[in-house]
């Protein structure tokens, strides 16, 4: 079966398509779905599979960077409903992942770009090594596809190693103060609201700027470290700037729809330094607003 994953097919409607196929050809119940995608389709196949016959298996190919680094790893399924993101779901691991970087020859630069954007989220909220990797080979990485030499091997291992660290443990989310939510807290709003302009990872990216700008705020980090995240993020040709992380109101709504899902708390991670965070629980509606206006004030340095 193929199915254009797109984010704006990751919803019921297309849930109730893959699952009507799996009925069709009569899936047996220990018979192993295999998918070869991008994040969209591995979540929502997962998804699919984690309520067909009550779970059937499956086997995870991603095919993008983005997936390589984020969704083989993580065990979370789901799609998109009522206008928010992956508000319906369930954890569900596979049976096995697969990878290969080749795949990502395959892509276009934005979309090499997008999956660099998780890789940059952790490398500033929990691995300095990582970040001065990503600093010192940014074009290397994006116009040689990851394919050539010991430096893109070490990125995504780099990344995936990290990614396992911090969910290995917590796996259903047990805790709800988790560090890999950074770039996550103000984002899921504001990208579902600019579906299609606005990738997954690009959104993550400007969340990370705009909790970076918070950290600043709080005086966790110092005005030069703060450029430098942002200069190594133009460096790999993230996106820096977007209106809607100046809008108050906006970000106000968000944090809001983000603390129901961390049971009413903020737990926002801000780096402290390049590598280390810190988790905020008590952010007021001045030092998001201070925030912001330094977002802003940044987009033009």
């Amino acid at each position: 079966m193929i199915l254009d994953a797109t984010e704006e097919n990751k919803d019921w409607k297309h849930t109730d398509i893959i699952l009507k196929f799996f009925e069709d050809v009569g899936v047996l119940r220990r018979e192993a779905i295999i998918v070869i995608g991008g994040g969209v389709l591995l979540d929502l196949v997962g998804f699919c599979c984690s309520i067909y016959r009550r779970g059937i298996p499956y086997v995870k190919v991603p095919t993008t960077l983005l997936a390589i680094v984020d969704a083989s790893v993580g065990v979370k399924v789901a799609a998109n409903h009522f206008n928010r993101r992956n508000r319906i779901g369930a954890y569900y691991p596979p049976i096995a992942t697969l990878l290969d970087k080749k795949f990502i020859a395959t892509q276009d630069e934005r979309n090499i770009v997008n999956g660099i954007a998780e890789i940059f989220k952790l490398a500033v909220i929990k691995d300095k090594e990582l970040f001065e990797l990503l600093e010192a080979s940014a074009e290397q990485l994006i116009t040689e596809k990851f394919q050539f030499g010991a430096v893109p091997v070490r990125v995504i291992n780099s990344a995936i190693t990290g990614m396992i660290e911090e969910l290995a443990p917590n796996l259903w989310e047990r805790k709800l103060d988790r560090c890999v939510d950074f770039g996550h807290s103000f984002s899921p709003i504001i990208e579902m609201q600019n579906i299609p302009n606005l990738q997954h990872g690009e959104a993550v990216v400007l969340d990370c700027l705009f909790s970076s700008c918070l950290s600043q705020v709080r005086g966790y980090i110092d005005m030069p470290t703060l450029q430098r995240i942002f200069k190594t993020a133009n460096n790999l040709k993230l996106p820096t700037f977007h209106i809607d992380f100046c809008n108050f109101d906006l970000l106000k709504k968000s944090l809001s729809d983000t603390m129901k899902h961390r049971n009413g708390n903020q737990y926002l991670p801000v780096p402290v330094g390049i590598g280390n965070y810190k988790m905020l629980n008590d952010v007021t509606d001045d030092e998001i607003k201070a925030s912001a206006e330094l977002f802003e004030k940044l987009k033009n340095e």
